[in-house]
C-alpha cells in the first residue's frame, strides 16, 4: 500500500471518529511497518505473492472480521467492514472496559487432509516508530502497546488471550484428521470478544490480532518453531525417526489492527446494543 493510499484511508477512518470529540488521535500515524502484512509470520509463503494466493497450497481460508464502520453489524459483504479498513491504523477502536465481538471464519479447502491442523489466535504489539514494527524485547512491547484481553464469549467465562501475560499471548485449537475439517464449527468458537483494558501508546493501530491455520505432518509429535526451518527430526508413531518438512501446505492467516482508547467510540447507527458492542455501563448494570 503506497503512502497516498494509506493516508486517504486513515483520513476516512478518522472521519468515523468525528461523532465523538473525545476521540482524538495523534496526527502522526507512525510508520507503515513490516508487521502490517501478516506474511511476516511465515517466511516461506507469506512473502511470495504467487504462492500465497494459490489456494491449492493452503489448508483453509481464514477470515477475522469486526464492526469497523460501527453500525452494530459485522457484515462480510460490507466493504467498510473489510479490506484496508482492517489493516490500516487506527483499525478497530475499542474503549477501555468495552467488549467488541469478532467473527472467526475458517473454511477448509482440503477435505482429503491427513495430519494435524492448528488454528491459533495471537496478539502482537506494533512499534510504529520502527519500519520493522518490532520492539527490542517482549517486555518493551508489552509495556508500550495497548492492553487487550480476548474472551471466548460476552460473559467473559473463559479467557483466551491477555496481551500483558507472556503465557497468554497465543491460544491454539488442535485438530487431528479425524476431526478436521468436519468438526471445525464444533471446536472453534464462531466469535470471540476483545476487551480494552488500558489505552494504546502514542500511535494508533499498535495492537495486531492474528488468526492463522497451520499444518502439522501426520505422525509428527513436534512442530518447527522457526517458520523458516527446512525440516525437523521427529519420532513418528511407528517409532521411526525421519525429517519432516513443514512445507506441504502454507499457513493461512488474516489479521486486524486495534486501537484502545480511554472512552468508547460513539456509535450513531447503533440504537440498541445487539451484542456486537457491549459498553462498560451495560456490564456494570448487569452485575
Amino acid at each position: 500500500m503506497n503512502t497516498k493510499t494509506r493516508s486517504t484511508i486513515a483520513a476516512c477512518l478518522g472521519a468515523l471518529c468525528v461523532g465523538n470529540p473525545s476521540l482524538t488521535f495523534a496526527d502522526d500515524q507512525g510508520l507503515e511497518t513490516d508487521r502490517d502484512l501478516a506474511g511476516d509470520v511465515t517466511k516461506y509463503f507469506g512473502q511470495r505473492r504467487n504462492q500465497y494466493r494459490d489456494i491449492t497450497r493452503k489448508l483453509a481460508k481464514t477470515d477475522l472480521d469486526g464492526d469497523f464502520n460501527y453500525d452494530g453489524v459485522i457484515d462480510n459483504d460490507d466493504p467498510a467492514d473489510n479490506g484496508a479498513f482492517q489493516q490500516t491504523p487506527p483499525g478497530l477502536v475499542v474503549g477501555v472496559g468495552e467488549l467488541s465481538q469478532l467473527i472467526l471464519r475458517i473454511t477448509p479447502y482440503r477435505l482429503d487432509f491427513r495430519g494435524q491442523a492448528v488454528v491459533s489466535l495471537q496478539v502482537d504489539g506494533i512499534n510504529r516508530a520502527d519500519k520493522s514494527g518490532l520492539y527490542n524485547s517482549q517486555d518493551e512491547e508489552i509495556a508500550n502497546m495497548g492492553h487487550v484481553k480476548v474472551w471466548r464469549d460476552a460473559s467473559r467465562s473463559e479467557l483466551l488471550i491477555d496481551s500483558r501475560d507472556p503465557a497468554r499471548r497465543v491460544y491454539e485449537w488442535n485438530f487431528d484428521d479425524d476431526k478436521y475439517p468436519a468438526n471445525v464449527p464444533g471446536i472453534i468458537p464462531r466469535s470471540v470478544y476483545v476487551e480494552g483494558i488500558s489505552p494504546s501508546g502514542p500511535y494508533t493501530g499498535d495492537v495486531r490480532l492474528l488468526l492463522k491455520v497451520q499444518h502439522r505432518q501426520a505422525g509428527a509429535n513436534v512442530m518447527p518453531t522457526d517458520p523458516g526451518a527446512k525440516g525437523v527430526m521427529v519420532e513418528n508413531t511407528d517409532g521411526k525417526s525421519e525429517r519432516v518438512y513443514f512445507k506441504r501446505f502454507s499457513t493461512s492467516y488474516d489479521h486486524i489492527l486495534l486501537t484502545i482508547h480511554q472512552s468508547p467510540q460513539t456509535k450513531e447507527f447503533v440504537i440498541k446494543e445487539t451484542g456486537v458492542w457491549i459498553s462498560p455501563s451495560t456490564r456494570l448494570s448487569e452485575k
